[in-house]
């Protein structure tokens, strides 16, 4: 008895299971949601229900025929009937409750897979408004190096090809090691300072375990340190000076303020990485 019991629940649970499959294909899109919803969670009900009742009436009827016990009465029929639309109401309920988590995390993953993809291409596009900024910053010191120190614009022409090579190896990731990016500027600051030898004083208060772990935007850094000779002068009276300095959670950059008197700043260079670490970090 119980195994027939057993059987019964089974089939009362395939049905309420097939039931809500086959409506939440038909007419989950064709209706408002919650018309839709409450039809096939009576439906389901309904039909659970009847497949009890009938394969409890079923078993009976085989189990008077051939064991002669008790015939099915109206007491039998309103058990099978309660017992049945418990049982359907617990399935439906059980199979409905399934259906809107796997929707509402179905729905939330493609959401955050969505804003991924619209933060990816915007990283796309704030860099590639970077490369021609950079390398205009870049062919404006070459034009000036040319005249004053043929020599040292080849070194610093060759300086920029291997930077540049740098931001191509990473052109498919946000974030590059900092100590990566620090090596490429140590060395873009070495030719910087033969070229204006006693004019720019460049310190180092950083330590390369500092740097473990650690990602930066790539360019952020060149990028800063483009913004300062590009908005400051640089003579032996007065050094410019650079300091960088590292902790555990920071790498800093300060410099002497000497300002030029016309610059003709768009403030591009700074929005830019301001904007790329916004998306990166989700701050203002």
């Amino acid at each position: 008895m119980n195994f027939l019991l057993v059987v019964m629940a089974f089939f009362c649970f395939e049905s309420v299971y097939w039931v809500q499959r086959r409506m939440l294909r038909k007419f989950v899109d064709q209706n408002p949601y919650f018309l839709s919803q409450s039809l096939i969670f009576i439906s389901s009900i309904v039909i659970g229900t009847m497949v009890y009742i009938i394969l409890f009436y079923g078993f009976k009827w085989i189990d008077y025929f051939l064991f002669h016990s008790e015939p099915p009465y109206l007491k039998h029929m309103v058990a099978a009937s309660l017992v049945g639309l418990l049982l359907a109401i617990i399935f439906s309920l059980f199979l409905l409750i399934t259906h809107w988590k796997d929707r509402y995390y179905g729905s939330y993953i493609r959401n955050e897979a969505l804003k991924k993809e619209i933060v990816t291409a915007n990283l796309n596009m704030l860099r590639n408004q970077l490369d021609p900024h950079f390398m205009f910053n870049n062919f404006n010191t070459l034009y000036y190096l040319i005249d004053e120190d043929p020599y040292l614009a080849k070194r610093f022409l060759k300086n920029v090809s291997s930077i540049y090579r740098h931001i191509l190896q990473h052109t498919e990731g946000n974030l590059i090691p900092v100590k990566e990016e620090f090596l490429v500027v140590k060395q873009y600051l070495e030719i910087l300072q033969e070229r204006y030898c006693d004019g720019l004083n460049i310190q180092y208060n950083v330590f390369e375990n500092h740097f473990k772990d650690k990602y930066i935007a790539p360019l952020a850094l060149q990028e800063l340190v483009e913004n300062v000779f590009k908005h400051n002068q640089i003579n032996i009276e007065k050094k410019l000076t650079l300091t960088f300095t590292s902790t555990l959670e920071n790498l800093t950059l300060c410099n002497s303020v000497l300002p030029k008197t016309v610059t003709g700043s768009h403030k591009k260079g700074l929005q830019n990485i301001m904007q790329r670490y916004g998306l990166l970090t989700n701050k203002k």
